[in-house]
């Protein structure tokens, strides 16, 4: 660790959310010319504790202290006056402006002579100058829309340098990278070490931690439970401190699942995977497919049902009791799909629930010669639905979807694609942000739709839910598969071992 006074000091941070206390009493410091590591499961307090400092979230207590001095910040722009900057994990730009616009977005480059005239020139001479310290080529005359993700967090950095940022927060900058893009990123990091800048950098893979940073901060559960330089830890230390010493790792009754293989993939290649991917599910399966975030969960789904490029691979479908070749923008005409955002791409928001729940069905109701939709049919199919999910609605199948609970939105959701009626199910955070009933409910659902027969590949970033809902689990980290686990091996302490690349470490 470098000596003399840290850049920046939390001092007994509290902050509760409704039902829960996100961070009780944390403290931690960060120096000049140094990485730190912020790590933690999901839930651990990390991005609370960030956004206190970024200013978009106000702590309950606590003191923060920057140049050893005491400051109140209240929002990101006093957070930005304080030299903090912060770079999300989607990276915040203008799409249709251009680097250097973009990089001087807050205090542009005006002509000496006419100050109501931007000095592109300038804009663009200074950010080339910006960008050539970070070590990056990227051209400030391009449109921010056109460069990869890598690249646009490149150029958020390249702001904070402008603005004269002294606190640079990363969060979760690689989960969304190539790994040629990752090595970049790794390379512009420490060209902000070596400018004196105070990084912390918040993430889930403990092997960047190990090879990037100089300090590591762990929280679990709101609390610090340890810090230090990473020097003086290994991997299997911070692990420890992770999960702790008293990590459930109860099983629950599994099912053994002997059925037919419903759907093999084989080796899959993408951008997005350090490695081809091989898997299968089997009928009447529950097969989870976890890890943490940035491990390529979704991304996998999304592949293998056409929805991102794939560069090879194989996918082979049942089929009247054989397996036959399909590409995979057929799959997705073979299965239900659940994707983790049900406001983005799940329903139609203004639309009635009837029309919802029969979307993915259309043909079934339509008139043979000219096509026509019997209206009366969708009602009829979809109050059957509402009525056997239990969905509540305040005008029956003519409420608006937007109206309904996150729960039962939920649930129309699952009719939609029930209505179907898939061999193949692929849920992607089937429970998120659904309240505690609905989530029992959801789940009782999954479990009755494998056992009359569906193939379900369930994706849960709660590692309860995996262990309490699946039958088989691929553990993914990195963007391959780090194990498979089955039977009584299903628990908390093995999934996240496997995900953090502990696969050998005891209880």
């Amino acid at each position: 660790m470098n000596g003399g006074a840290p850049k920046l000091r939390m001092s007994g941070i509290c902050k509760a959310f409704p039902g829960i206390r996100a961070l009780d009493d944390v403290s931690f410091e960060s120096r000049a010319g140094e990485i730190v590591g912020l790590v933690g499961v999901n839930g651990a307090g990390k991005s609370t504790l960030m956004n206190i400092l970024g200013g978009v979230t106000q702590p309950d207590k606590g003191k923060i202290f920057i140049d050893e001095d005491e400051v109140a910040i209240h929002s990101p722009k006093e957070a930005a006056h304080h030299g903090v900057s912060f770079i999300h994990q989607e990276p915040q730009f203008f799409a249709s402006q251009t680097v250097a616009e973009n990089i001087f977005i807050s205090h542009l480059f005006t002509h000496p002579r006419f100050p109501f005239i931007v000095d592109k020139k300038a804009a663009n001479r200074e950010a080339r100058r910006h960008l050539e310290t970070l070590g990056s080529d990227i051209e400030p005359k391009s449109k921010v829309g056109s460069l990869s993700v890598g690249e646009r967090q490149i150029v958020e950095i390249a702001r904070a340098l402008a603005v004269g940022s002294q606190i640079v927060i990363l969060d979760e900058p690689t989960s969304s990278l190539s790994f040629k893009e990752k090595e970049t990123l790794f390379n512009v990091v420490n060209s902000l070490k070596r400018e004196g800048k105070a990084i912390i950098y918040i993430t889930h893979f403990l092997d960047e931690v190990l090879e990037l940073c100089d300090t590591f901060v762990v929280l679990r559960n709101g609390q610090l439970h340890g810090q230090g330089a990473i020097r003086e830890v290994t991997k299997e230390d911070i692990v420890r401190m992770i999960i702790g010493r008293n990590v459930a790792v109860e099983s629950v009754a599994r099912r053994e699942v002997k059925g037919d293989v419903a759907l093999k993939v084989e080796k899959v290649r993408s951008p997005q995977f350090s490695r081809d991917l091989s898997f299968v599910l089997r009928r009447g399966e529950i097969l989870g497919l976890w890890g943490l975030m940035g491990s390529g969960r979704t991304e996998l789904v999304r592949a293998i049902v056409g929805l991102d490029p794939i560069e090879g691979g194989s996918l082979f479908l049942a089929v009247d009791g054989s397996l036959v070749a399909i590409p995979p923008h057929r799959l997705l005409s073979h299965c239900g799909y659940i994707t983790e955002n049900r406001h983005a791409d799940g329903l139609f928001l203004t639309q009635p629930v009837w029309r919802n729940i029969t979307a993915t069905a259309l043909g079934r109701y339509a008139s043979k010669v000219l096509r026509f939709l019997n209206v009366g049919k969708e009602l009829e199919a979809s109050t059957a639905h509402i009525e056997s999910l239990r969905i509540a609605t305040g005008q029956g199948p003519h409420s608006r979807a937007e109206t309904l609970s996150g729960g039962n939105q939920q649930k129309v959701i699952f009719a939609k694609w029930l209505n179907r009626q898939p061999t193949i199910l692929l849920l992607d955070e089937p429970t998120r942000g659904v309240d505690v009933g609905a989530k029992m409910e959801i789940s009782g659902l999954i479990r009755t739709l494998a056992r009359g027969g569906a193939s379900i590949l369930l994706i849960s970033s709660e590692v309860e839910e995996m262990v309490s809902l699946s039958d088989r689990v691929l553990v993914l980290r990195g963007g391959e598969i780090a194990g498979t686990v089955e039977g009584a091996d299903i628990n908390n302490a093995m999934l996240m071992r496997l995900a953090l690349g502990e696969e050998g470490l005891n209880a």
